[in-house]
């Protein structure tokens, strides 16, 4: 088996930051995402994420922890949990960690919308900045 690089990206004014990283288990997206082009921002994300699958780690934490985003980018979150419930139906442990800042309800709201839309538990976490 190759071992899977580590993709990361720095954050923008307008996308997140990125670190998808197998060896380490970690696995993070963080900061603001509304790109111009959502789809082509988050492809090789996704790419990443089906060559993960095939060997996925036994254990696999997610991290989010957005303040904001737009609707498109919310589209690719989608496709991302996706992949990630597909790696928990074939039998691996996932867990999703959703962090929110405190008072913030949309972005509590909009993660409850995306567990439930995807069919997965997440850990709900609170942050002060």
């Amino acid at each position: 088996m190759g071992e899977m690089k580590v993709f990361t990206l720095e954050a923008t004014k307008e996308t997140p930051q990125v670190t998808l990283d197998a060896a380490g288990n970690k696995f993070e997206i963080t900061g603001r995402s509304f790109p111009l082009n959502a789809k082509g921002f988050y492809a090789p994300i996704l790419e990443w994420l089906e060559s993960y699958a095939e060997s996925p780690n036994s254990k696999t934490q997610f991290t989010f922890r957005l303040e904001y985003f737009n609707t498109p980018s919310s589209k690719s979150i989608s496709d991302i949990l996706k992949k990630l419930k597909e790696i928990k139906d074939d039998g691996n442990e996932v867990v999703v960690s959703w962090y929110y800042e405190e008072d913030d309800i949309d972005i509590l709201d909009l993660g409850h919308v995306f567990a439930r839309t995807v069919g997965m538990d997440f850990e709900f976490k609170e942050y002060t900045d």
